[in-house]
């Protein structure tokens, strides 16, 4: 397969961080989604200026003064930044200082941030505004462990691969790759035939003239009223985008995980509306939503 040359730097994290717990979020660590876990090592590939390029990701030094180890192939300075900020961005790797004083004036976020500690800031599942958008299409109405295998079907078959760490990493497909497939090939990863025609009509928009970063610093009615003209994308997508992609403080209240969640912890587990779970958690969660979700999340699919 050929040996390359590494770059591999080291940067060391002021705050707590548990990286086993960060890992334990994946829900199918051992298939590429296009993110790879294998002995306590995350991996993916990331296309930078028309480059295939792996990155491998892992934390030493303890709970308490983690140092952050990024290896990667030969790269350019600029190369080398680029990643540094995703990784960290993607990961959730910043202060968890003020967040954590937040968590201690609600009984329920003190318990779960003792049982979570050093799990740090909600991190993103997705590179790309476009990887999300197709990932929150296959994700619609089926548990999120099904849709990451089929997930993980489409980009072993059509994404772009590289041989790195005795494995192949690998990157989402573009919307050009998944917009040249036929509906009968999509079907084949495990879509219904109306997410099939979803998925390859929205790569169809793209290849024409809409670009998915564009909705970067968009308000949130703008980013709704966009992605929801698209056939196949309703408000519940477009909000998962959003916080799952796009890093926002937006709470994707239709989502039935995120209704049972908040309803176990806050309303002795009878099931809220989407409404009400919306004016709950925007009211009492404010600037710290999505992290507070994410940690809610975490904690019930954990039964803590």
């Amino acid at each position: 397969m050929g040996e390359h040359n590494l770059t591999k730097w080291n940067i060391k994290l002021d705050f707590p961080l548990n990286w086993n717990l960060k890992l334990a979020f994946s829900v199918l660590p051992e298939r590429p989604t296009p993110c790879l876990i294998r002995d306590g090592k995350w991996l993916r590939a990331l296309r930078l200026n028309d480059r295939l390029i792996p990155i491998k990701v892992e934390i030493k030094n303890g709970l308490e003064k983690p140092i952050l180890t990024i290896t990667s192939t030969e790269i350019s300075m600029d190369e080398k930044k680029e990643i540094e900020k995703f990784v960290i961005n993607f990961h959730g790797l910043g202060d968890v200082k003020e967040f954590y004083k937040f968590m201690d004036n609600d009984v329920v976020l003190r318990r779960i941030k003792r049982n979570l500690y050093g799990f740090g800031r909600a991190g993103l599942m997705s590179a790309t505004v476009y990887e999300g958008i197709i990932k929150a299409i296959i994700q619609q109405q089926i548990s999120l462990r099904v849709a990451e295998m089929m997930t993980a079907k489409l980009v072993e078959d059509c994404g772009s691969r590289i041989w790195f760490d005795d494995c192949y990493v690998y990157d989402f497909p573009d919307a050009e790759t998944i917009a040249g497939l036929d509906e009968k090939k999509l079907r084949s990863f495990g879509l219904s035939s109306r997410k099939a025609s979803y998925v390859k009509e929205f790569s169809l928009e793209v290849t024409r003239d809409f670009d998915p970063e564009g909705l970067r610093g968009r308000d949130y009615e703008e980013i709704i009223e966009i992605l929801t003209s698209f056939r196949g994308i309703g408000k519940w997508s477009a909000e998962l985008v959003m916080v799952a992609s796009m890093g926002l403080n937006v709470i994707p209240a239709g989502d039935l995980g995120v209704r049972k969640a908040i309803s176990h912890f806050y309303f002795d587990d009878r099931l809220q509306s989407p409404e009400v779970i919306r004016d709950f958690c925007t009211n009492k969660f404010n600037g710290f939503l999505r992290d507070c979700l994410v940690y809610l999340l975490m904690a019930y699919r954990m039964h803590l």
